[in-house]
């Protein structure tokens, strides 16, 4: 069984952190909790639904947090794809392999999709490793 089958199926909750529910950042910040013993700050207090505002947010919480996270130019599994809709980046998914992630998204509980689909590959901005 791959260790994303623990992961799939998990309810989408705007700041959720655990099991119960999980946003994209949430799914996340689960994942390198469990499978890494790492425990990354929560941000539960930057997005608050799906407006422009919000995803302003998310956006200004990343450029100012992006520091923590290496830009890399070939993800490894658990690396974060960074995915921009607009000006604007504001989605975040785990990497799998070379083409699938593991991401949860507004009325769509956690799975996993291939960001180099028609769907996604227009939209990835680039791929970040955990720093510290």
């Amino acid at each position: 069984m791959p260790w994303t089958d623990e992961y799939t199926g998990i309810p989408f909750r705007i700041n959720g952190r655990t099991r119960a529910g999980v946003d994209c950042y949430g799914l996340i910040v689960l994942v390198y909790r469990e499978r890494l013993g790492i425990e990354l700050p929560a941000f539960t207090d930057v997005a608050r639904d799906d407006s422009p505002a919000s995803l302003r947010r998310v956006a200004r919480a990343y450029a100012e947090h992006k520091e923590a996270w290496q830009r890399i130019e070939e993800p490894q599994p658990l690396d974060i794809v960074l995915l921009r809709t607009g000006k604007f980046i504001w989605h975040a998914g785990l990497v799998i392999d070379r083409r699938r992630m593991l991401h949860a998204q507004h009325g769509i509980d956690s799975s996993v999709e291939d960001f180099t689909a028609p769907l996604w590959r227009h939209r990835v901005e680039e791929y970040r490793r955990y720093a510290g």
